[in-house]
């Protein structure tokens, strides 16, 4: 059964607030990490599962809309949301500079691209 194509404002909302969300959750998670060796030897799994989590929905989101372009406007809103996040005003700031933050911000701007690829990969096959 085949949804009808939703309404452009409801899928730009949705992309943000998919993105917001994902942004939220993905900086709340991404800290957890497993140090084998010490301190020196940062796993960033949190991290990892912030970029799947991000990935799988804008890739929902993406699939829903019919667009592959509403992944990257999901994907900017988290980027966004979690830039906001990892501003250092006084004592509060969420996202450090080390392994974890590094690789959740920067993974960010990877997942995206790349999500969005295969967002429009999936829709192009199946027409």
């Amino acid at each position: 059964m085949a949804f009808p194509t939703p309404k452009r404002w409801a899928v730009l909302a949705a992309a943000m607030g998919a993105g917001v969300g994902a942004g939220l959750l993905g900086t709340a998670l991404h800290g957890h990490a497993w140090f084998p060796d010490g301190a020196n030897s940062a796993v960033p799994y949190g991290s990892a599962l912030a970029l799947l989590l991000l990935a799988a929905v804008s890739m929902f989101v993406g699939l829903w809309s019919k667009s592959s372009w509403i992944v990257v406007w999901c994907g900017a809103a988290a980027y966004a949301t979690a830039g906001l996040l990892s501003m250092q005003l006084g004592s509060f700031g969420m996202i450090f500079d080390n392994t974890q933050g590094r690789v959740w911000l920067y993974g960010i701007a990877f997942v995206t691209p790349l999500v969005a690829w295969l967002a429009w990969a999936v829709l192009r096959a199946r027409k």
